[in-house]
Parts: structure tokens; C-alpha cells; sequence
């Protein structure tokens, strides 16, 4: 079963686009970087796994608003919708 954390639907939704991306909107996976599993790769990419919905959203909010800078994620955070975003989220914080 999907990792989940309080919203299953949501996590659902978010398991999608983390493993697969969103090719109509030019998404990558996010696994691509962050690893399946969420444990990033050490000094390159951060562990997403068990970290709260509501942080990974506000960072991801933070890329796409450019309040946070990083080249890959701004473009990445900025194509998503914000309830992709939610979904993302929600997901991540149920990987261990």
C-alpha cells in the first residue's frame, strides 16, 4: 500500500507525481533526486521521508515563489498547483 500520512487520498495523489512526475507540465519524479525511499542522497539532495506535510509544503510554496533559491526546484515547485503541492507533501511524510 502507499505510504500515507493523514489524508490518504491526497497521499494517493502525491505517490504519483513523486514516483512518476507530471510529464504534461514537465514535472520530474521526485524520486529522481530524493531517492524512492525519500532518504535524499547526503550533501546533494535532502531526506523528504517522515518529514510534516505542512513544512514540505511551505518549503515547497518557498521554491516556487522564489523565496527559496534553487535553480531545479524553482522551476520544479513553480509548475506544480498548490493541492500537487499538498499531495507531495502528505506523501513524503508517510515514507520511512
Amino acid at each position: 500500500p502507499p505510504a500515507a500520512g493523514s489524508n490518504a487520498e491526497l497521499a494517493k495523489a502525491g505517490e504519483s507525481i513523486y514516483r512518476y512526475g507530471i510529464a504534461a507540465k514537465n514535472v520530474p519524479a521526485c524520486s529522481g533526486c530524493h531517492a524512492p525511499t525519500g532518504s535524499g542522497i547526503p550533501d546533494q539532495y535532502p531526506r523528504l521521508a517522515g518529514q510534516y506535510p505542512d513544512y514540505v509544503y511551505s518549503q515547497l510554496r518557498g521554491f516556487a515563489a522564489h523565496e527559496r533559491v534553487n535553480v531545479m526546484m524553482n522551476g520544479v515547485a513553480g509548475r506544480l498547483s498548490d493541492t500537487e503541492m499538498k499531495a507531495v507533501a502528505e506523501y513524503v511524510s508517510g515514507l520511512k
